[in-house]
């Protein structure tokens, strides 16, 4: 997954007054968009550093290696998952509003993008078997930060027994999701953020 050094800058370089945050942030995105479209193994970096405005020397300013862009992608895109979860989900949500809580957490990003991201890092890393551990760590933090939230919520509600173990829920509401979301070819007009809300709200509602 190796690319070509980099280039020498050009006109098109950061300016000084362009904040390092910025510009790594313009860089992520952009990777995430030609991994997408172009798939890890095919991406190059200079179409990511032209794709957010830069040089290729702007990519290796920021990032030690392709294997380090795609990395930082990778946490950027679970960080955008969780953060919008995070923001939403708290322990004083009444058990009669959860389910709208979950279709607003699912309606702030673009699920159609984010696993055509998914889908590409799984694939690279069933066919480069040392790019797994790096999915797995990734795919690893989003269940926990799920499974957090969950425990959160249930937590402050002991009067509502989600009938299994919350590890069990936490797995089966992310699973529902990536499986609606793989099928959506096939699922015409299904929402997955409408099926996930549905059966938070199904859960909940058990006594």
């Amino acid at each position: 997954m190796s690319d070509d050094a980099p280039d020498s800058p050009t006109p098109d370089w950061p300016t000084p007054r362009t904040p390092r945050a910025e510009v790594r942030e313009r860089l992520l995105t952009a990777g995430a968009e030609v991994f997408a479209e172009q798939g890890v193994h095919e991406a190059r970096l200079d179409e990511v550093a032209a794709r957010a405005g830069f040089s290729k020397g702007a990519v290796y300013s920021n990032f030690s290696s392709k294997e380090d862009l795609v990395a930082q992608v990778m946490q950027r895109a679970t960080n955008l998952v969780l953060g919008s979860l995070r923001e939403l989900v708290r322990a004083d949500i009444a058990a009669v509003d959860i389910g709208d809580v979950v279709r607003a957490a699912f309606g702030r990003n673009d699920q159609s993008a984010q696993f055509a991201l998914l889908s590409e890092f799984r694939g690279y890393a069933i066919r480069h078997p040392e790019f797994l551990p790096e999915f797995v760590r990734h795919r690893r933090a989003l269940h926990d930060g799920v499974l957090e939230l969950v425990q959160l919520w249930f937590g402050a509600h002991p009067d509502i027994d989600p009938g299994m173990p919350l590890e069990d829920l936490s797995t089966a509401l992310i699973g529902a999701n990536v499986g609606i979301v793989f099928d959506a070819a096939a699922l015409p007009g299904v929402d997955p953020g409408e099926v996930v809300a549905g059966l938070v709200e199904a859960v909940v509602r058990r006594r």
